[in-house]
């Protein structure tokens, strides 16, 4: 499988068949340079303009953007219900946790987690992860040592930070600094190839 890092909370994931999933499409007020991606599946962890502008997307994409599991493009999509925030929806919402299980890989993406795992089925979602996408800015989500406690808890293999503040995004939220110190984080090119063989640790991919 190929990942590439397209921005924010969006990846691409290249499955050996050669269909392409998307996650969380944001739309041009995220700062980003504009967003223009092929796509067989789109996966929106919820209803905000920086997770579903499925706009941007070229095909005609299956749209799995609810709690179930979702057989889609030879891979298997599970959903499960989380919250934006730390007050169970009552600030932000509702957010999907995706479990996505393809070419003997399993790859969770957190969405706009805002709290830490606390259902047995979200804790459940976490394990034995070859790739954890995780969000690590605070205010909108998790902060970084909650994203931090998260993946100690669940031992990933490896940890990717995302939804991030840079040059490009200038939303109210911190940057990749404070979790590259406290994990050792390793800086790697936006595109990488994932086997099992694959190396471990934590990682910010460059834009």
């Amino acid at each position: 499988m190929k990942l590439r890092w397209l921005g924010h909370s969006c990846f691409e994931l290249t499955l050996d068949n050669g269909k392409v999933l998307v996650t969380d499409p944001y739309d041009p007020s995220v700062g980003y340079p504009p967003l223009k991606a092929r796509a067989d599946a789109a996966l929106s962890s919820h209803g905000h303009h920086d997770h579903n502008y499925f706009d941007a997307l070229e095909g005609d994409p299956v749209i799995v953007n609810t709690e179930g599991t979702h057989e889609v493009c030879g891979a298997r999509i599970t959903g499960v219900p989380a919250f934006h925030d730390d007050a169970r929806g009552g600030k932000r919402g509702a957010n999907l946790i995706f479990v996505i299980e393809a070419d003997g890989l399993k790859i969770a993406h957190l969405g706009d987690l805002g709290h830490l795992p606390e259902t047995e089925a979200q804790k459940a979602a976490l394990k034995d992860l070859d790739v954890l996408l995780i969000p690590i800015g605070g205010f909108f989500t998790i902060d970084t040592p909650a994203a931090v406690q998260i993946i100690h808890n669940c031992k990933p293999r490896c940890a990717i930070a995302m939804h991030f503040a840079n040059d490009w995004c200038h939303f109210p939220i911190s940057d990749e600094s404070e979790f590259v110190r406290l994990t050792g984080a390793k800086r790697l090119p936006k595109a990488i190839e994932i086997t099992r063989d694959s190396p471990s640790g934590c990682c910010v991919m460059t834009y």
